[in-house]
């Protein structure tokens, strides 16, 4: 790909790249060779702080591994013009988490990698899709 790139993680690449679940290798593999800038979104945290609070995920060790695994990061901002962009699809997906994170790359001209089927076949963002 090239070594240049910036990108927004989805909450589940973020949590990949964290260590806190695995990663297959052609992923991994574009993580460390292709990202130049790494981005999340504020939806990308509450998701995970969410499905960690719900028991959906294991919980981390240490009392300090939010701000540790946000180290590196820079935080997009949802804007009223990404609210715009999500409000616009006409997806049959309604998850309002991954049609803010997806409208969050538009607006911030960023590429969003994710391992999310439901999204991959979805139009409108510039993304990349990695199997789980």
């Amino acid at each position: 790909m090239g070594g240049s790139m910036k990108v927004l993680l989805d909450s589940g690449v973020w949590w990949r790249k964290s260590g806190k679940l695995p990663m297959k290798k052609p992923l991994a593999d574009f993580l460390e060779n292709d990202v130049t800038e790494w981005w999340l979104s504020p939806f990308a945290v509450a998701e995970m702080l969410y499905k960690v609070k719900h028991k959906k995920l294991p919980a981390p060790v240490g009392a300090d591994w939010l701000n540790e695994s946000l180290q590196g990061y820079r935080i997009a901002p949802f804007t009223i013009e990404a609210g715009k962009i999500a409000g616009s699809w006409n997806w049959k997906h309604g998850d309002p988490v991954d049609r803010c994170i997806a409208a969050v790359a538009v607006s911030e001209g960023l590429t969003l990698i994710h391992t999310a089927t439901v999204l991959k076949n979805l139009a409108g963002f510039p993304q990349l899709y990695f199997p789980a």
